[in-house]
């Protein structure tokens, strides 16, 4: 049945990516609002938001939703494809009491980013939820120690792979959040997903989410008690500065569902396999710390086969050191084609990050363009 799924999902590959290139790629169009403004460098579409969490909100709904209107207008083909169309009333529901247990200053946001882009605020419910709901997308990461680093600081490379749904990947998005008394930090996202999924703050400290089908815990798939996991995982990037002090907040949280965070500071990183119930962190081996979509350590492992994994463990068991350029090699070795729509590496120290994304092919067969964040965290607020 796997084989067979499998291969209906290719074919709809197939007919979506020839679809996708028979259009012009889309593109975010430059602009401003108060003192928030989206433009291109080095090819990618950066959305720099400054102010109150209403202002910025209020910039994210106009600067980032409402250019995207044709994608938002077929959110309702993605829960058919999806196959949530009978489920999208409790997903609603449940994600409506998730999201009332996100800080005050982050549904503030939300919510002038729903009435700015002239869209229902149930938009902004099902994006922000859905990784809590439902459980689809693959993602890849790995983190190389200093010890094992050409640069002689941490790399961290991420693939986000997710099914293959319109142009979705031409509308990925770098949004830099810069609120007054918390950490700056930058997001790789898409329209109207105000959480976090690939993450870079202003510390340096990097994070991503890998989705999680089971757990050998007994934790319930959801609790409607937990912080929506994006926006736990957009604290941290508010709020820490290392991957102890992000080990801490996610302890502290009531948390909503099972998730693999790889998080990497400075010098060096973890995997947090995170339920409702615990946490258990996974270190580096030979100084490469490695992710897919299982748990894998004692209480939580059930099911441990994957390709993806074990075609990345060859690095840890290599005595080679690695740069970006071999970061992004191992990336592609793992790539699952039109799934893999986005493909990163962090430099944490250097606050840098390497971005390609498409909705044709894998990411990772295209050219990497570099975003030099930390100019853009260090560049003093407008004033008030």
């Amino acid at each position: 049945m796997l084989r067979i799924a499998t291969l209906l999902m290719t074919m709809l590959a197939l007919n979506m990516a020839a679809t996708a290139r028979a259009a012009e790629p889309f593109q975010f169009p430059e602009g401003k609002h108060g003192a928030s403004e989206l433009r291109r460098i080095n090819g990618i579409p950066v959305l720099i938001l400054e102010g109150t969490p209403a202002e910025m909100g209020e910039a994210y709904g106009i600067l980032a939703v409402k250019p995207a209107s044709i994608l938002v207008d077929a959110v309702p083909d993605l829960v058919v494809m999806l196959k949530l169309k009978a489920q999208y009333p409790k997903i609603i529901e449940q994600g409506t009491k998730l999201l009332s247990h996100a800080t005050a200053d982050q549904q503030a946001e939300l919510t002038a980013a729903a009435k700015a882009s002239g869209r229902e605020k149930e938009l902004f419910i099902f994006a922000n939820s859905l990784a809590d709901a439902y459980k689809i997308g693959g993602c890849s990461t790995i983190i190389v120690e200093p010890s094992r680093s050409q640069t002689g600081a941490p790399l961290f490379g991420r693939n986000l792979d997710w099914p293959p749904f319109r142009n979705l990947g031409e509308h990925t998005l770098v949004t830099v959040y810069k609120p007054r008394g918390k950490h700056a930090f930058a997001s790789v996202n898409l329209p109207a997903l105000t959480g976090v999924i690939s993450g870079i703050n202003d510390a340096g400290l990097s994070i991503s989410l890998n989705e999680i089908r089971k757990t050998g815990d007994d934790s319930p798939k959801l609790n409607v008690e937990g912080v929506p996991i994006a926006f736990m995982i957009r604290r941290v990037m508010e709020e820490c500065t290392t991957v102890d002090e992000a080990e801490k907040l996610i302890r502290s949280v009531k948390r909503s569902t099972y998730g693999d965070l790889t998080v990497c500071d400075r010098n060096g990183g973890s995997v947090f396999e995170v339920t409702p119930k615990s946490v258990n962190v996974r270190k580096a081996i030979n100084d490469v710390c490695l992710c897919t979509n299982h748990f894998r350590t004692d209480g939580l492992g059930v099911k441990t086969q994957c390709w993806r994994y074990e075609a990345l463990e060859k690095t840890q068991a290599a005595m080679s050191k690695l740069d970006v350029k071999a970061v992004t090699k191992e990336l592609d070795g793992v790539n699952q084609w039109v799934w893999t729509m986005q493909s990163m590496v962090f430099e944490p120290r250097e606050r840098t990050l390497h971005l390609s994304f498409t909705s044709t092919g894998s990411a990772t067969a295209k050219p990497y363009a570099t975003l030099k964040l930390g100019e853009i965290f260090d560049r003093p607020l407008a004033a008030k």
